[in-house]
């Protein structure tokens, strides 16, 4: 049996829908002078998702379509009768056996070879569920962890060195191997921003932060704990005898195809035990634009035509892990193009942008933000981007750097945008070098996001509309409700039309589905505070003003709060009143 030609496929991909009929021939004939297949090609060019191409193919062909794979429900006995190395290569796992047939998941329908191999295997006729490479590749290296004892270490470990290689691909039989690697397997698998070993009085507890709330994930008896801590330390390059004091480390590694950088600490506990924290960061991550972070309206068109001024200096604000780097890698990434030199100085570089000279400062052999700023200054540069502004050597260099030319952007750790005004007074900046350098402050906070499978309309309190400072006149307003392919892929449309929404707005609160593990999240966005140092809010840095005094004339120049931005958002039903509250408390301006 041959299998289909790229043109055939390239027809039901078109027939179910998933290339408009306008981009066809000119995906196919690109397919084909590349050498890859139609369905890499259109995966590759964001024409569609992996997930869609299987679902149209499922459908062509009347085969079953598998969103995810059971593991518990699969048998060991039945799967390890196909090699490990050979089910990755193909990407296939058999499942179930009857009488009958056999069931067998696997991402590509088309690969006769697979199929007749598996055939010849177990005898019987091949019952057929497509799935993505993702998913099928991650339930291989879980039943295989499973197999192996990884799921719960119940063998002595013997710790070795790994190869930087995809984990899935690693066929290990040390049971702390496996299970490590099945830990970084399935924190990436989850959308987790940090894992957390932790030891307890009589386990080893492991908590994935997921959207910024820490979830329990996984457990292991108390007696692996030192193993466990050695199997990071080793793969972290960490000293394993150096237990009384804390260390920092990296690892590297491909998980399904991923490159990931995981940020790795450890501190001595109370418990005789260390405790470990990591942070993943996606080297490969696609990079997202402003609309994409949660800007709409006002603030979009602001920070758009800001970050293409030839100079000044741009801040962003906000505490600790609250999406400030994101946002400036979202600026950068709108005006990186060949016409400008764009240097950024960063503790650490989370994000690789092509086009763009990334250093990483190393304050123990004195290369400081000031340090890099002042070689930058001799680069060329059009645009400098500073990880943070630490002190007033920094804020001085930034400031002489926008002064002759140059656009800057940073960030400060204050709680609102006026607040940075008086942090840089603070540090000893003339307040007339902030008013002549500063053009805008953004401050911000992340919220997490309603999955808009689950999301539960109801009418609120009137206490909820009061925390969140809305009125009558606010309450005309009403958001653009329409759930669009851009809102199902967390791209909203934040546009308000003049509409009156009466008295009885309509809030949501979080359901919980498979779609979101029961969440009822998924994902997370901003909500902004931007403020435009324009002739108003200038005069008041020259004088020397109160930060509360500067917020007020910024709102009465058009500025929306932090509590405002959220209103918004919980009014077009992308978040909840708990988690504009959560992110800020009160942002309330004193009225005169």
């Amino acid at each position: 049996m041959q299998p289909p030609s790229q043109e055939y496929l390239a027809e039901v991909l078109v027939r179910r829908g998933v290339v408009p009929p306008d981009q066809l021939a000119e995906l196919l004939q690109t397919a084909q002078d590349k050498g890859v297949p139609i369905t890499d090609w259109v995966v590759q060019t964001e024409v569609a998702p992996e997930s869609v191409i299987a679902q149209a193919f499922a459908a062509e062909w009347g085969l079953g379509y598998l969103s995810e794979i059971d593991i518990d429900s699969v048998l060991l006995s039945v799967a390890e009768r196909i090699p490990i190395t050979y089910a990755k290569q193909h990407k296939l796992l058999v499942l179930t056996e009857n009488e009958e047939q056999v069931l067998c998941a696997l991402a590509d329908p088309l690969d006769v070879t697979a199929i007749d191999d598996v055939r010849a295997v177990f005898g019987k006729p091949v019952e057929l569920a497509v799935t993505t490479s993702e998913v099928v590749l991650d339930a291989i290296n879980r039943v295989w962890e499973r197999k192996e004892g990884g799921g719960t270490l119940e063998a002595d470990a013997a710790l070795e060195e790994d190869d930087l290689v995809d984990i899935l691909d690693a066929d290990d039989d040390a049971p702390i191997i496996a299970w490590v690697n099945g830990l970084f397997s399935q924190a990436v698998r989850e959308r987790a921003s940090d894992i957390h070993i932790e030891p307890e009085e009589r386990d080893v507890v492991v908590r994935f932060r997921i959207d910024g709330e820490l979830y329990v994930a996984k457990r292991a008896s108390k007696q692996f704990m030192s193993a466990i801590v050695a199997r990071v330390k080793i793969m972290a390059q960490l000293n394993i005898a150096e237990k009384r004091l804390p260390q920092d480390g990296r690892i590297t590694l491909k998980i399904a195809g991923k490159s990931v950088d995981i940020r790795v600490s450890t501190i001595p506990t109370s418990r005789s035990f260390e405790r470990i924290v990591m942070r993943i960061l996606h080297k490969t991550s696609v990079l997202m634009g402003l609309d994409e972070l949660g800007f709409y309206g006002r603030e979009y068109e602001l920070m758009d035509g800001l970050i293409r001024r030839p100079d000044g200096i741009i801040l962003v604000t906000g505490p600790t892990g609250s999406g400030k780097t994101t946002t400036l890698y979202a600026c950068l990434n709108c005006i990186n193009d060949p016409t400008r030199n764009i240097l950024t100085a960063e503790d650490p570089v989370e994000y690789e942008i092509g086009g763009i000279h990334q250093l990483h400062v190393k304050a123990s052999i004195g290369l400081t933000f000031a340090s890099a700023l002042r070689a930058f200054l001799r680069q060329d540069p059009d645009v400098i981007m500073v990880g943070e502004i630490r002190d007033r050597d920094t804020a001085e260099i930034a400031i002489q750097a926008s002064l002759t030319g140059h656009m800057v952007l940073s960030t400060i750790h204050t709680n609102d945008a006026a607040g940075a005004v008086t942090r840089l007074v603070d540090m000893g900046t003339e307040p007339f070098l902030v008013r002549s350098s500063i053009l805008a402050i953004l401050a911000q906070r992340l919220v997490r996001v309603l999955c808009p499978h689950c999301r539960q309309p109801y009418e609120p309190t009137a206490h909820e509309l009061e925390q969140l400072g809305l009125d009558e006149r606010a309450l005309r307003w009403k958001a653009n409700r329409e759930v669009s392919a851009r809102y199902q892929t967390h791209n909203f449309d934040y546009r308000y039309v003049g509409q009156d929404m009466g008295s009885s707005p309509i809030f949501h609160r979080p359901g919980g589905c498979t779609e979101c593990s029961n969440k009822g999240y998924i994902g997370r966005l901003g909500i902004y505070e931007l403020m435009v140092v324009d002739d108003a809010v200038g005069a008041l840095i020259l004088e020397n003003a109160d930060s509360q005094s500067i917020k007020r004339a910024a709102t009465l120049s058009g500025m929306d709060t932090l509590r405002d931005d959220g209103a918004r958002k919980v009014l077009q039903g992308i978040t909840t009143v708990e988690e504009v509250l959560k992110a800020k408390q009160e942002d309330v301006v004193e009225d005169e």
